[in-house]
């Protein structure tokens, strides 16, 4: 049974930051990564970051989705925790690369959607615990969220910089937006989908 939550415990964390750096697909964002501990150290900081401004849903205490939307806001003072602990995680050096790396690839989904006022529901975080990989609880979780997208009729919206998830997203009901290539083989694929349209008629106000 899905449920929201208030907050997530330290051990609920650890196993998401886990799922993360177990699964057999890593993240293309991941490159430069010694090992699987600096991305565990990682995840940890950002859902950390994420909880103080998402809605946090769990699947049984075995799956997780955290969802943000138009009014959400990071929080000026996590935003520099982000900074300060992420540099201290991964290096200065590597931090700046991933910074100017965003800033070259183009605006995300949320970015434009926001600028044209238009509203939506972003996944910025889907995460089943290692054990129950291969029981379905993501296609749960994303079900969910398509039907809170239809309660609000906005567009449900989430990226992913790994192919393998990529097509999987688009066999439960998402549409391809664009690719951002980060490097050759480091692509961001947006995807969205419009409740109002499985061929997404929402598509023009944020082209």
């Amino acid at each position: 049974m899905i449920g929201k939550k208030a907050n997530l415990t330290e051990s609920e964390i650890r196993h998401i930051a886990r799922s993360f750096s177990h699964y057999p697909y890593p993240s293309a964002s991941f490159y430069g990564f010694r090992d699987r501990q600096m991305i565990e150290r990682y995840i940890e900081l950002t859902t950390k970051i994420m909880k103080s401004y998402c809605e946090i849903f769990s699947l049984d205490d075995k799956a997780y989705m955290m969802v943000s939307d138009e009014s959400s806001v990071t929080p000026f003072l996590q935003y520099i925790r982000l900074l300060w602990e992420s540099g201290k995680i991964l290096g200065i050096r590597r931090m700046y690369e991933q910074l100017e790396e965003g800033s070259r690839i183009g605006f995300s989904q949320e970015v434009v959607l926001r600028k044209r006022k238009v509203p939506f529901i972003h996944i910025e975080l889907l995460a089943v615990e290692e054990e129950y990989w291969g029981h379905k609880l993501m296609s749960e979780l994303i079900a969910f969220a398509k039907s809170m997208a239809r309660e609000r009729k906005c567009l449900l919206i989430l990226e992913t910089d790994e192919l393998h998830k990529m097509k999987k997203y688009v066999h439960l009901g998402f549409q391809l937006k664009k690719k951002r290539r980060i490097k050759e083989d480091v692509v961001i694929y947006d995807l969205f989908y419009d409740p109002e349209s499985e061929k997404g008629s929402k598509e023009d106000q944020y082209e």
